[in-house]
């Protein structure tokens, strides 16, 4: 009973943390007026639905969905509402095949071999393919989690293997704080020679606004969690820490939570507070993750 009534504080606390975050951060995020090519036209196709096992701290988030078949047939161009514990990208795809009755197949198990009428064929290289904000993912749909505000793309094309990949624009802001000289080159247990390889911008600063740590981290990773990346950083460096590993960090360096002072470690991606513990947040190349040590208000 004790230790499940202590996770159940823990998620409440971590949930808090992270909804105050979130209020004082939305000023720092891109501005609404950056268009980029990725974004496309967004439909009046709607669908609103709940992952498995939701609770009432669970988050809700609203991504761009466009399903382009054959002759450029919009199978669905619209926006996905789903409360979920994950956000993988398979999930919002199947809300809305599932609500508009379109026939699909390999969606559960991250390769999507047919939606609508129209499925692979690999005599003549047609494939269904995804990309997120204009880049093709390094993951399968099951495993690519998607973020509030997303425009995910999926197309019936002829797919050229040897093209070489298209690295979109990226949305700014006052969040790409300076980064600094320090580098870290680690691997996840279990990587293999097909697992990614992702280069995150990290910076840790302390009381007193101390920095830590400021640099870069490349990881090599099949899951790419915030958590691996931070544990990569202060590993290497020799800062202490706890918490990591399960999502919600107490100690970095001499800086521990002090709940009667309102004082704990917080994290931004992006200039956005996560609604996960670090050890659920995926990250993608090239993201600016912020860890700062101070007072928060509930």
């Amino acid at each position: 009973m004790k230790k499940t009534m202590t996770w159940a504080l823990l998620g409440i606390v971590m949930s808090a943390v992270a909804l105050a975050g979130c209020g004082t951060t939305s000023s720092s995020s891109a501005s609404s007026e950056e268009t980029f090519d990725w974004q496309f036209a967004v439909g009046t196709d709607a669908v609103t639905a709940e992952g498995a096992g939701t609770t009432e701290w669970s988050p809700t988030f609203t991504i761009n969905l466009k399903v382009v078949g054959g002759a450029e047939e919009d199978l669905f161009s619209g926006t996905v509402t789903l409360k979920s514990d994950t956000m993988w990208a398979s999930e919002f795809l199947k809300a809305a095949v599932t609500d508009k009755g379109i026939a699909q197949d390999g969606i559960d198990v991250g390769f999507v071999t047919t939606l609508g009428d129209y499925a692979n064929n690999a005599e003549q290289s047609m494939y269904w393919m995804y990309t997120i904000n204009g880049l093709s993912p390094s993951f399968g749909c099951n495993q690519y989690q998607l973020r509030d505000g997303d425009y995910m793309l999926w197309t019936y094309a002829v797919v050229d293997w040897t093209a070489t990949p298209v690295v979109p624009e990226r949305p700014t802001g006052d969040w790409a704080f300076t980064v600094g000289s320090d580098a870290v080159t680690a691997e996840g247990a279990g990587t293999t020679e097909w697992s990614p390889t992702f280069t995150i911008n990290l910076k840790i600063v302390g009381g007193a606004s101390e920095e830590i740590y400021n640099g870069t981290v490349t990881f090599k990773s099949d899951t790419m969690m915030a958590s691996e990346f931070l544990k990569a950083a202060v590993t290497d460096q020799g800062i202490a820490q706890e918490g990591i590993d399960v999502g919600f960090v107490t100690t970095l360096g001499d800086y521990v939570n002090n709940a009667e002072q309102s004082m704990y470690w917080m994290y931004t991606i992006n200039g956005v507070s996560p609604s996960f513990g670090c050890n659920g947040y995926q990250l993608r190349t090239g993201d600016y993750m912020l860890w700062t040590y101070g007072v928060v208000t509930f």
